[in-house]
């Protein structure tokens, strides 16, 4: 109780902000029903280790301010009450969903989830948050911050089948193309992610596991982390050379690549479904959009 009466007077325009804001017409019926949603950016660990009170209220303020600014207020309702399926597949017998929706079991971890869910399971999580580029010491105004990324105990064979009935791409590098078409919707082109000792939940005796979802995985896709700690990157992030891909494998890295890029167009179109036409702008380079299931 003594931290969270410190935190918030360490930060009091920020917090009369953030009150300010989940009291507006677009937050009011939410907060009723999450009467502790204002105070989530006062956990000591809330997105990353070692951030700041004005860094973790900065983030939430932002955060809200720009869903807020960018949604419309159907689906502001929809992710935050509910959730959005961005994406549906059905191969080999398996049903394969994306959603994004608000991020309630993990309060301290993201404020907005990528779900993958094989046969209505969710089986891995991506969570992040749209934070001011200053706090990963960026100089772009919107970052995606994740926080979470993560399969859940006891799915793996649920991972493996999905894995191969989604053109064998992995559910991080899948809810990372999600994340794109989300990007691409609100016209956010970076994001970063926490290392694995930054990650929240970090234990030294779990270390090998963070390693290997964090660390291992962002370096795999050519990222290093900054002088803070983060793995910073365009959205998405820039593509090996082919000329560096082993012989043999440039066939199949040139398809798990094109489906990426159809997962984050589909995304980027399932959310702007509804709109009017001619306030958009195309979601893709390419004049034609596979479905998933092609």
């Amino acid at each position: 109780m003594l931290r969270m009466v410190l935190g918030v007077s360490a930060n009091i325009p920020r917090h009369l902000a953030i009150f300010r804001l989940m009291r507006s017409p677009a937050y009011a019926q939410f907060l009723g029903t999450n009467p502790r949603l204002p105070f989530r950016c006062l956990i000591r660990d809330y997105l990353a280790n070692s951030l700041s009170s004005r860094e973790r209220a900065a983030s939430f303020l932002h955060h809200y301010k720009r869903l807020k600014a960018g949604l419309s207020t159907e689906l502001l309702d929809s992710m935050l009450f509910r959730r959005v399926t961005v994406l549906e597949s059905q191969q080999n017998g398996i049903h394969c969903e994306i959603s994004l929706c608000f991020s309630r079991p993990f309060e301290k971890e993201g404020e907005l989830s990528l779900n993958l869910h094989v046969d209505g399971a969710i089986v891995f999580v991506l969570s992040f948050t749209i934070v001011p580029g200053w706090v990963i010491q960026s100089d772009s105004k919107d970052v995606f911050l994740i926080s979470r990324l993560q399969g859940m105990r006891d799915y793996y064979p649920q991972i493996r089948a999905a894995t191969k009935a989604l053109s064998d791409v992995a559910p991080s590098a899948l809810l990372l193309a999600a994340l794109d078409g989300f990007g691409k919707f609100l016209g956010i082109r970076r994001f970063a992610s926490v290392s694995a000792v930054r990650q929240s939940s970090y234990t030294e005796e779990l270390s090998p596991f963070y390693k290997n979802a964090y660390d291992d995985f962002f370096s795999e896709i050519g990222l290093s982390s900054n002088a803070s700690g983060f793995f910073v990157s365009p959205l998405p992030p820039e593509e090996k050379p082919m000329a560096f891909i082993k012989h043999g494998h440039k066939l199949r890295t040139r398809e798990k690549r094109q489906f990426k890029r159809e997962v984050a167009d589909q995304v980027c179109i399932r959310l702007r479904q509804g709109l009017p036409r001619e306030t958009l702008e195309p979601c893709s380079e390419i004049e034609s959009v596979q479905t998933v299931d092609a």
